[in-house]
């Protein structure tokens, strides 16, 4: 994904979104640069022949805190001599036309081309998108529907919940009811673990009981429990002590995702903190076996690096040592380029998620170094792991 001619360009989201709007965004919200090129996908150099659309625009829009790079026309790309802002207080512009909204307004950004002409684009800033929910980040759970559950919780007059877990594929999906009253649409999966050997019974039952703490075999403790059916149960990864959070058994923490369990269906504490405060007693739960395709598909897991570390990561209790822990990414924040020389997108990059490991392959990027030309150019490098947490670093580049 790559562009060449010198060039490096940025990352393709969808080719119909760059064809009908001829920018690029990235941005603070997550949705909108999902399909970015990572170290495994682009190509690690500059190539010499770009695919870029032929289409432009001349207004365009972006929220404050975010970047888009406005792609011209082929043709037009080799005349550019320099970009620039109308009013750097609204918007900026860098040498390879990456803009970025600063403050709410409008303000013109201009192409300058070798014959004396300008391209223009009036640029609209608009308010920075709305901040995540705090709890989005204490779990690795995908979420969808959210309009349709909202009108169920709002009518409360029924259980707005039922609950799958695929044994083979240690898989929950809850669902939410349909217009026609059944448990067909999809609000949340989480990744858990059941039996070993498929200890975990199957069937369809109704959660009878929740606690907070409960003893479970092998003097271990769970957290956030909820009775499924005898001694089966919905609960945390087993806990060394009761009432003592930092007593995780961490090695089977990392083990979610698999059958590791007794016959109980482990859950990261804050997906089994979900069920029990949102799922009532007498919730329905269906226990099967299938190798088809959930609707919300199998969320990731996080692992624990260092598993001398005895909390979960999920857990939002404020002793928690990855309460504020986020991705990092190590790279230089300034290059300087010769004229003519080669900018290797990832060379030198690396992250690491909010529990140490490694995610580089998990990198984005946006920026358009053109190193045929003098200036000063930006890029961003973005990672959002599994928790949902983001780390981004910004590049100086000086090609001169």
């Amino acid at each position: 994904m790559t562009r060449r001619i010198m060039v490096i360009a940025v990352y393709v989201i969808a080719a119909t979104i760059i064809l009908l709007s001829g920018v690029c965004l990235f941005g603070l919200n997550q949705d909108s640069i999902r399909g970015l090129p990572t170290p495994s996908e682009a190509q690690r150099q500059p190539s010499t022949s770009p695919t870029q659309p032929t289409a432009s625009t001349s207004s365009l829009s972006l929220r404050q805190g975010e970047a888009r790079l406005i792609v011209v026309p082929e043709e037009k790309e080799g005349d550019i001599v320099s970009w620039r802002s109308g009013d750097e207080s609204i918007v900026t512009v860098d040498s390879g036309g990456r803009i970025d909204g600063i403050s709410v307004g409008i303000a013109q950004v201009s192409a300058h081309l070798s014959d004396g002409s300008l391209m223009i684009y009036t640029v609209t800033v608009d308010e920075a998108a709305p901040s995540r929910n705090r709890a989005d980040y204490f779990s690795t759970a995908v979420k969808a529907n959210g309009e349709v559950l909202a009108r169920n919780l709002s009518g409360g007059e029924r259980n707005p919940y039922s609950i799958d877990v695929n044994r083979e594929q240690n898989i929950v999906t809850v669902y939410t009811y349909d217009d026609e009253g059944g448990y067909t649409v999809p609000v949340r999966a989480m990744v858990c673990s059941c039996g070993i050997d498929k200890a975990t019974e199957t069937g369809d039952f109704e959660t009878y009981f929740r606690a907070e703490w409960h003893a479970l075999y092998d003097n271990v403790f769970g957290m956030y429990t909820t009775g499924i059916h005898g001694d089966f149960l919905f609960h945390s990864v087993p806990y060394e002590e009761m009432m003592r959070n930092d007593s995780l058994e961490s090695e089977e923490f990392n083990k979610l995702g698999e059958e590791a369990s007794l016959g109980c269906v482990r859950l990261a504490v804050g997906d089994a903190k979900w069920v029990y405060d949102n799922c009532p007693i007498g919730t329905q739960v269906h226990i099967y076996d299938s190798d088809k395709d959930e609707p919300l598909g199998k969320p990731e897991t996080i692992r624990i690096a260092d598993t001398d570390i005895k909390w979960d990561p999920t857990d939002d209790n404020d002793e928690n040592p990855f309460n504020d822990a986020k991705p990092t990414i190590e790279a230089d924040s300034e290059l300087s380029i010769a004229v003519g020389g080669e900018f290797r997108i990832f060379g030198g990059v690396s992250a690491e998620d909010s529990c140490g490991n490694d995610i580089t392959g998990r990198l984005q990027y946006l920026g358009n170094v053109v190193t045929s030309r003098e200036g000063v150019y930006r890029v961003t490098y973005r990672v959002t792991d599994a928790l949902h947490r983001t780390a981004e670093k910004n590049v100086t580049v000086k090609v001169g």
